[in-house]
């Protein structure tokens, strides 16, 4: 009896516990690795800042409503002179994911290595999003966990944005990843 009754129990939780499927993934023309909970989708796309055209590599992965991304943007060799530039340029795009969930922007850019918590609205209801950024001399990084407030992921995003590595820094001439000086 004790027996069939563990394995009742073992079978509802199993059937509960998400489905994380974790692989250690390098993204951004392998410039970026990480431990993604299942298989990322990559894209890029340009963003055009100050008259600064920025190579913008996004790869995400989707577990049970939670989006988990590493977003990589190599900086032109104008904002790699230009350190105030550069540090405008992170403040933006950190700045757009307060907007893009209702929230007032940061007046500083968050302390590098230092996850910090959105907490806001999206068309789907009330949003969670954990972030992860650093601002090299070559790129802005990002680790972004996004889910529903009630349903966040809490260690599930502790663990892939403790993940994240920096392998490559971008190359200078191309916005494309090479070897590090």
């Amino acid at each position: 009896m004790r027996f069939g009754l563990l394995v009742m129990l073992v079978a509802v939780l199993a059937g509960c516990t998400p489905n994380y499927n974790w692989r250690e993934v390098t993204v951004a023309d392998g410039a970026v690795k990480a431990f993604f909970p299942d298989r990322p989708l990559a894209q890029q796309r340009p963003l055009t800042y100050s008259g600064h055209e920025v190579p913008f590599n996004l790869a995400t992965a989707t577990v049970d409503k939670a989006v988990f991304a590493v977003a990589y943007a190599p900086l032109p060799e104008s904002l790699r002179q230009n350190p105030e530039l550069a540090r405008r340029f992170a403040l933006s795009v950190v700045g757009s994911l307060h907007r893009n969930l209702g929230v007032a922007e940061p007046v500083e850019l968050p302390k590098e290595g230092v996850p910090f918590v959105i907490e806001g609205a999206s068309p789907q209801g009330r949003v969670r999003m954990q972030v992860i950024v650093w601002l090299t001399a070559h790129a802005l990084i990002e680790g972004i966990v996004t889910a529903d407030q009630a349903t966040f992921p809490q260690q599930q995003a502790a663990q892939f944005l403790q993940s994240l590595e920096v392998v490559r820094q971008a190359s200078p001439s191309s916005g494309r990843t090479g070897t590090p000086p």
